[in-house]
């Protein structure tokens, strides 16, 4: 077990937050209950039922962690505290315990420039040209049925391309437990409203179209602003799972490698449910997770001229992190900004939902495909500019209809 990271933290603060892996065959509630049931209908529509747990052996974990209680995530399999010293060396030899690590301290990754379009143009906006949704839509595929996850900053619901895209949202405070609230959802920031337009934005009339995928229903939880990122972003990563989401877009990390937290990641791919992650906006050789594990789909950032924005992360030759995996639409990116007008943006963040929305369309054409099925065509569909460096750009930019033949 990866604990030698909780310990220096137990000892410079006291205490630290973790993650406890579970074994779910010391959990179940009852012989064959260990796995999350998945079902995928003829629409592409898809349940997911979290497997049975005795609730008796989760609730004798408790004593083991310090101050509140710890938050249990059934989907994920997970339990989420902090602990001390004595608590880490009871949960490392607990029999439900698979796995323990230190809890990542997530953050938002933040576009490097932004500015307002005052006028902006009807139509598509050229990342979507880029990628050739138009063409995809012809052939009538835009996402609908398709539930995508937005794990971000909250999202404008008022605004003209939201509103009616917007099918059911969250607000996860500092303890994992969701917000009540009341009237018109709202964004903490300006970055979720913009990376959902980029998503599932509609097209309105007169307005630009910034949407990839502008069928598709979102689910958006607001796991950034106001501390504790990590537990929120658990949170939405569980609520997304039971919620039917297909494809969940996170444009959040941590700088660096932090190979432990891929335990996480994997456990949405095992329930069918593919993570399509910003590779950061550090520059060359450097990045973050969970944008540069090789589970995730990772994006980087290219211009109009299918050039590596010089801000977009990569990951430095021999080392263990990888990625990105592509490049997408990241430079003077249009789209909704809270209020409901429009702003252009820079970053990652950008490129990432582009991605995202363009796996929405493929799931809408094919409903039975697997993650890796719509992960390899996308892959497949990319083509690499004369010259670019594939430490960089990865396999290169993809192609909307290129992904749709390699699927079907």
């Amino acid at each position: 077990m990866s604990i030698e990271r909780i310990r220096q933290e137990i000892d410079a603060n006291g205490s630290a937050q973790a993650i406890v892996i579970l074994d779910r065959d010391h959990v179940a509630a009852s012989p064959g209950t260990t796995r999350t049931e998945v079902h995928i209908d003829n629409e592409g529509r898809i349940t997911r039922r979290a497997p049975s747990v005795d609730e008796g052996r989760i609730a004798a974990l408790q004593p083991h962690f310090a101050g509140s209680a710890p938050v249990h995530f059934p989907f994920l399999g997970i339990v989420h505290g902090v602990i001390d010293h004595q608590g880490l060396e009871r949960l490392a030899n607990h029999d439900a315990t698979h796995k323990i690590f230190r809890a990542p301290e997530l953050s938002m990754i933040r576009p490097v420039a932004s500015v307002d379009a005052d006028t902006p143009s009807p139509g598509p906006t050229w990342g979507l040209q880029r990628l050739n949704a138009e063409a995809v839509w012809k052939r009538g595929y835009t996402g609908r049925n398709i539930v995508v996850a937005h794990l971000d900053s909250g999202v404008d619901s008022r605004h003209p391309a939201l509103h009616a895209a917007l099918e059911e949202w969250a607000i996860f405070g500092p303890d994992g437990k969701p917000v009540e609230t009341e009237g018109p959802y709202s964004d903490y920031d300006d970055h979720g409203t913009h990376t959902a337009g980029t998503l599932v934005g509609r097209a309105a009339q007169e307005a630009p179209v910034v949407g990839m995928a502008p069928d598709a229903e979102l689910i958006d939880a607001r796991v950034v602003g106001g501390g504790d990122t990590i537990v929120r972003v658990l949170a939405g990563m569980d609520w997304a799972l039971g919620r039917g989401a297909r494809v969940v877009n996170m444009s959040v990390g941590f700088p660096g490698f932090r190979p432990s937290f891929e335990a996480v990641i994997k456990q949405l791919r095992k329930q069918h449910m593919l993570p399509v992650c910003a590779i950061g906006n550090d520059g060359p050789d450097n990045s973050r997770s969970p944008g540069n594990y090789p589970t995730v789909l990772s994006v980087g950032a290219i211009d109009s001229a299918d050039t590596v924005a010089d801000f977009s992360s990569s990951c430095a030759p021999g080392g263990e992190a990888t990625g990105p995996m592509l490049c997408a639409p990241g430079v003077k990116v249009l789209s909704a900004k809270p209020g409901g007008g429009y702003r252009e943006s820079d970053g990652s963040s950008m490129s990432t939902p582009h991605v995202a929305g363009l796996a929405a369309l493929l799931f809408s054409a094919k409903p039975d495909a697997t993650i890796d099925e719509v992960e390899q065509a996308i892959v497949k569909s990319c083509t690499r500019p004369a010259g670019a460096d594939p430490a960089r750009i990865g396999a290169g930019v993809p192609d909307g209809v290129a992904a749709l033949d390699a699927l079907l």
